[in-house]
């Protein structure tokens, strides 16, 4: 917007409107001081989301609200721009990646001054609100609440027609992606690679929903980082798995082990899989033999399976700052995953095995495609019985049905151990 200095210098002398946002700048030492004291950090937050939310738009800093050039210290000028950055990534959810373009411009004696002009673009994908939680939208030169009515539309057309998988990453790059990964998952697929297909390795991305392409330039979707990352909680906070274990059966006692899964999640299911089976702190059973007694899984292999994969195909991604949580105990598993019950979708109806519209239709598919250690198939069957069979094995065990329960935002599973001997 405002491409070249003839354009914009118009639109400062004719004053702030709906597009156009100006700042004078009071530096401090190194603290910046914006309209009111303290409040620089968050009245430029509420202008970036305002202007995210309708039209898009520009602040040029170093511009006084009557038009006047009065311009930044060029010694000042890093200070500003890692402000201005800070804001975008830290005092708007989600955060803002802001276009900044040095320029000089002259006072009103033509001499030349250092503003800043920063870019804000329309979002195409999200719903922007402050970081202490204000949605706000840009109406002539100010900026207002969006009344309820109005947000509900809103995040309708942007949240709703778009899911959460295929939009971008915010603050990533193709970088983030893990070629390797990407390649052998191809191969592991098809029984080819995908440069034999003539693709390059960004169109495989994009035609793999893996990436998306926004006014020519190629980014990670969200689906991505989750699948294909080396560390996705580094672009969407709580993309991992936490573990704890318990020496008594309540949740506050004495911990034995905790360990915290990262990495791409088909990998943090494997991981959870092998702790399963190597934890000396997993419940076993005896059972009687000629030469002694040995120690069994209190637990089926393919039930503990389903649930974990269920907990990461099935959380909200969105919810950020929860994560996966599983608590060991003596007698019980809890696996716990952030989100409640997608859609109508209620506990009764899973018992009965009604078949649900998943949260993450694009994960899923991709958990088809990873192979199991346990099954020898895959992490997800298309049949969509799993949740079935993980309650029919695990009461057969265990003789205690599997209860499935909403805690708040979440939802959590309980897998009963099998404690009696087998003779």
């Amino acid at each position: 917007m405002y491409e070249n200095i003839q354009s914009l210098l118009s639109e400062i002398a004719a004053g702030e409107d709906s597009f156009l946002e100006l700042k004078e700048v009071v530096f401090r030492g190194n603290q910046i001081l914006i309209g009111d004291a303290g409040r620089a950090a968050p009245e430029i937050a509420e202008v970036f989301c305002s202007f995210a939310n309708t039209e898009g738009g520009v602040v040029v800093f170093g511009i006084r609200k009557d038009g006047g050039v009065v311009g930044i210290p060029s010694e000042k000028r890093g200070i500003l721009e890692q402000f201005v950055v800070n804001v975008g990534l830290n005092n708007c959810r989600p955060l803002i990646e802001p276009v900044l373009d040095w320029l000089q411009l002259p006072d009103d004696n033509q001499t030349m001054k250092l503003c800043l002009k920063v870019d804000v673009s329309k979002s195409r994908y999200y719903v922007h609100q402050t970081s202490d939680g204000r949605f706000l939208k840009r109406v002539g030169s100010h900026r207002h609440p969006i009344p309820p009515e109005q947000l509900g539309r809103l995040l309708a057309s942007r949240n709703l027609l778009i899911p959460f998988e295929e939009r971008p990453a915010l603050g990533s790059g193709l970088e983030s992606i893990d070629h390797g990964r990407v390649e052998s998952y191809y191969q592991n697929r098809f029984k080819r690679s995908f440069f034999s297909d003539g693709l390059t390795f960004e169109r495989l991305l994009v035609n793999l929903k893996l990436s998306v392409d926004i006014d020519n330039h190629v980014v990670p979707t969200n689906l991505g980082i989750i699948l294909f990352t080396d560390q996705p909680e580094r672009v969407l906070d709580g993309v991992f798995i936490d573990i704890a274990a318990y020496r008594g059966n309540v949740a506050d006692g004495e911990t034995a082990d905790t360990k915290r899964i990262g990495g791409p999640v088909p990998e943090q299911i494997l991981q959870v899989l092998r702790y399963f089976q190597v934890s000396p702190l997993i419940a076993t059973v005896s059972r009687k033999e000629a030469m002694g007694r040995r120690d069994l899984p209190a637990y089926v292999d393919t039930a503990l399976q389903e649930a974990v994969v269920n907990a990461v195909v099935h959380r909200d991604y969105e919810l950020t700052g929860s994560q996966i949580i599983i608590r060991i105990f003596p007698d019980h598993i809890e696996i716990q995953n952030p989100g409640g019950l997608h859609n109508t979708l209620t506990e009764e109806a899973m018992y009965t095995g009604c078949q649900p519209i998943r949260r993450n239709q694009l994960l899923a598919g991709f958990m088809r495609d990873f192979p199991s250690p346990i099954t020898g198939t895959s992490f997800m069957e298309a049949r969509g019985e799993g949740f079935l069979n993980l309650v029919r094995e695990s009461e057969a065990l265990s003789g205690k049905r599997p209860k499935i329960e909403r805690i708040g935002e979440a939802v959590k599973l309980t897998i009963y151990a099998a404690t009696t001997e087998f003779e």
